[in-house]
């Protein structure tokens, strides 16, 4: 099935948040990306009601849309939510996954730099590893916008592969506690 335009613009405007292309409280608008890409501006219009629903984009009619910036107090939140899901996450991995499964968590290792969705960091790949262990598919819908948001706004920085490795460690010992705390360290407050 061919993917639609408004999905391939989306995709690409959400990558080049993550990445810093445009920064909090640049301005873009239809006619700007429609040019960008060398596409009609409806598909645009489309892919950027579709980010500022999902709170990247803030919409001001007859001027554009503003990269959104999140408070601190917001961010805390995010990272609040992030955190029951993810315990979640681990918990139910650790209950269901393979050790071959677990150890598959530490991609990292390797060279590859493959992203599954757009803007996906070695960070959010991992904590949506993770998810996808847990094979529920409601919790990585609910989780993964929340991974993208934090990491819009860098709020861990350069990844802790080091602790990666013992939140994987502890879920191959089966020990939920162990890798909850490790969890837990790894996703901050700002």
């Amino acid at each position: 099935m061919k993917e639609k335009i408004s999905d391939i613009i989306y995709d690409a405007i959400l990558k080049d948040i993550v990445s810093g292309v445009y920064t909090p409280r640049d301005f873009i608008s239809e006619a700007q990306i429609a040019a960008k890409y060398g596409v009609s501006k409806a598909p645009v219009k489309e892919a950027m009601h579709i980010l500022a629903s999902e709170g990247f984009l803030v919409s001001y009619p007859k001027r554009g849309y503003m990269i959104n910036i999140y408070t601190g107090e917001e961010i805390n939140k995010i990272q609040e939510v992030r955190r029951v899901l993810e315990e979640l996450a681990v918990r139910k991995a650790i209950a269901s996954a393979t050790d071959e499964e677990l150890n598959a968590l530490r991609f990292y290792h390797e060279e590859s730099e493959l992203q599954y969705r757009p803007g996906e960091t070695v960070n959010t790949k991992f904590h949506m590893g993770i998810a996808r262990l847990a094979h529920n598919d409601f919790l990585e819908e609910a989780l993964y916008p929340l991974l993208i948001k934090a990491s819009v706004y860098n709020i861990t920085g350069k990844p802790d592969t080091e602790n990666f490795d013992r939140i994987v460690d502890a879920m191959l010992s089966r020990d939920a506690e162990s890798a909850v705390q490790r969890l837990i360290e790894d996703i901050s407050l700002t």
